[in-house]
């Protein structure tokens, strides 16, 4: 019993660390800024509350396999080796302007594994999995709910949507042309044998909770451009569903909500030391993209947002540092470990063949989109 509690606490920390990491230097800070009812200032609430809803939604919608039975129509359009991996190539590069990158991952990596393992060499198969993962990161960069860090940055700073889409047009139009150059790396074998993961699911029988959801998706995106209060949509949601389907309150990752709040409460903290204060601010103003960019690398994207953004005012290239930054390092955007460990999980991966490709792929496309001709004030 004790080393299957070991083994658990092993297994947690390991999968959490990030979380665990978080709240280590929240506690730290601590000792620096005396606890006190200003640390409730330092969360913002509606970040949270959006996070949760767009969970809870994703979730539902996961539930009914309206994801899976989306993949299986898409990839009757494919009848080559090439054209399939492009199919989930894209998959992964529009949904997560919808349902972030992390739950991109999560839905078409094991799918596009079980159904083109058989077909790919061991390279390919990795290939597969490096630009699905940089589509994800790269796709989702377009809207203000793609990632954490897009929703962050879009509410702290009251950002304009139009000029939120502006900003990152060009980033994600030739990050598409990158990610369809990118295919030709794969062979035009033609399919003779799909292996598809058929859920059996009908969509028809599950219309009275797609209804639903499709009309609190509706509602949560108001709320991000601010036209209904996050209040009323977290009270919505959480209410509907609970009747709906009460067990959706179980997928939500919990765990990346604490990771903010224990960010929220560092990140915080750290604004109220003068010395790191002053040296950020020496380091950061006019330097937002390449600051943003190597910190991420460190520490990856998300803290590295909720760290600058209490140094500057230069949202826009916040906005682009930090998206660009998700690129590089394993570590750079968290959601890349999720396609990691789905690869690891295969019988006879290799671990650093799959580290060398990613590294190589992430830093080709970082130089390119690193180098575009920036508009003025990023």
């Amino acid at each position: 019993m004790h080393s299957v509690s070991k083994k658990s606490i092993f297994k947690f920390l390991k999968q959490e660390f990030v979380l665990v990491i978080a709240t280590l230097l929240a506690i730290i800070s601590c000792f620096f800024v005396p606890v006190s009812k200003a640390y409730l200032d330092y969360i913002d609430f509606r970040v949270l509350s959006l996070l949760f809803c767009l969970m809870l939604i994703v979730a539902g919608f996961r539930s009914v396999g309206f994801f899976y039975v989306l993949s299986e129509k898409l990839f009757h359009f494919a009848h080559t080796i090439r054209s399939s991996a492009l199919v989930f190539i894209l998959l992964c590069f529009f949904s997560s302007m919808l349902i972030t990158n992390d739950v991109a991952l999560i839905l078409f990596v094991p799918l596009s594994i079980f159904s083109l393992k058989h077909l790919l060499t061991k390279k390919q198969l990795i290939l597969l999995i490096v630009f699905e993962t940089i589509a994800a990161n790269l796709g989702s960069m377009f809207t203000p709910i793609g990632n954490p860090q897009n929703l962050y940055i879009f509410s702290t700073y009251q950002m304009n949507i139009v000029s939120f889409f502006k900003t990152m047009f060009p980033y994600t139009a030739i990050s598409f042309l990158l990610l369809l150059v990118s295919t030709l790396l794969f062979p035009k074998t033609a399919i003779t044998d799909k292996m598809i993961t058929h859920t059996g699911k009908d969509l028809k029988k599950y219309a009275f909770q797609y209804l639903f959801l499709s009309l609190l998706f509706f509602l949560t995106i108001t709320t991000v451009v601010r036209i209904t209060p996050f209040e009323i949509t977290l009270t919505a949601c959480s209410f509907v569903l609970f009747f709906v389907n009460r067990k959706l309150f179980l997928q939500v990752d919990y765990c990346l909500l604490g990771t903010f709040i224990a960010l929220f409460i560092f990140v915080g903290n750290m604004g109220q030391i003068s010395f790191i204060q002053d040296t950020i601010n020496r380091v950061v103003v006019n330097n937002e993209v390449l600051t943003s960019i190597l910190l991420s690398q460190i520490i990856s994207n998300v803290p590295a947002t909720l760290l600058l953004s209490h140094f500057t005012q230069n949202s826009t290239a916040l906005l682009v540092g930090v998206n660009l930054g998700g690129l590089g390092t394993l570590i750079a955007s968290m959601a890349s470990l999720i396609s990691y460990k789905f690869y690891v999980k295969e019988k006879e991966s290799s671990g650093f063949l799959y580290f060398l490709i990613f590294t190589l792929f992430n830093i080709l496309f970082l130089g390119v989109l690193f180098f575009l001709p920036k508009a003025p004030g990023i």
